[in-house]
């Protein structure tokens, strides 16, 4: 009877997580195929991103999201069918599966503590690209981070002296020296944002040598210092979700060999009553 209830229990649990799982995978697959189809993914995120998307880009992310979201979707068809027919190939297959994808993830991990120095650099050095390429229009991403983040530039707000930007408007008799999403405004979203005064906002910012305390519309500090303080802020979260997603895969990889063991008992005490009548006879 325990048996039975602890077959009974793994198997409903394996069915619901695999599940979700195979229907993630779906999705995960569908909007690589997407990408891949759409003649306008490319047009729509260069205009998010900076201007500068190469095709290239896309097709990769697109490929790996196929890869990735067919791999989970074979995991969650193997546990659900695994479950649902008390298959032990199939959840010999799953309990396979569910351990690469845990080595993985520890390995994403690892990888991602040892070259946390690399990662930052990185970041650092595309900031300072976005900066350095900054157009005045349709630079959402580093307008988006400017205000989400009250920050400007990479570094500080001197970065836009040293962008194409800038140089553009050497020039022209009224030069700005920040765009207006790094001063004090209304709004939250870098489409509908308006500073409070972006004359007195651009003041601020020709005076390099004045102490930020007294910048009353201008945001002096860069975006790399206010990005890396999110993020230190959200590790948190993710080191919580991280391991909540671990536990839910090892409760998955504990109950199929559970199932798996128990029809293995179940198929070998049949053939000893099989084997016992036949002797018998």
């Amino acid at each position: 009877m325990a048996e039975g209830r602890c077959a009974q229990c793994s198997r409903y649990f394996l069915i619901v997580f695999n599940f979700i799982f195979w229907l993630s995978g779906g999705v995960i697959m569908g909007i690589g195929i997407f990408l891949l189809a759409s003649d306008t993914v490319e047009k729509s995120l260069s205009t998010l991103i900076d201007m500068s998307v190469p095709i290239e880009f896309v097709s990769t992310a697109a490929s790996i999201m196929i890869g990735v979201g067919s791999f989970v979707f074979v995991i969650g068809f193997c546990g659900c069918c695994g479950a649902i027919r008390e298959s032990a190939i199939m959840l010999s297959i799953y309990i396979a599966c569910m351990v690469v994808v845990m080595l993985g993830e520890l390995g994403a991990g690892i990888y991602i503590a040892v070259e946390k120095g690399n990662i930052e650099n990185s970041i650092r050095d595309g900031l300072g690209l976005s900066v350095r390429n900054y157009t005045g229009s349709g630079n959402a991403t580093i307008d988006f981070m400017q205000v989400k983040f009250y920050c400007c530039g990479s570094e500080n707000y001197t970065d836009y002296q040293r962008s194409f930007w800038f140089q553009e408007q050497l020039d022209t008799s009224q030069k700005y020296y920040v765009p207006r999403s790094c001063c004090a405004g209304k709004g939250r979203d870098a489409t509908s944002f308006e500073p409070h005064s972006y004359s007195t906002c651009n003041s601020e910012a020709l005076a390099l040598h004045q102490a930020w305390s007294t910048f009353s519309e201008l945001h002096p500090k860069g975006c790399y210092e206010s990005l890396l303080q999110w993020l230190n802020d959200q590790s948190l979260i993710f080191i919580i979700v991280g391991v909540g997603i671990g536990v839910i895969e090892i409760f998955g990889i504990i109950f199929a060999v559970c199932l798996c063991q128990i029809e293995r008992n179940i198929r070998l005490n049949s053939a000893c009553v099989s084997a016992d009548g036949y002797f018998k006879r």
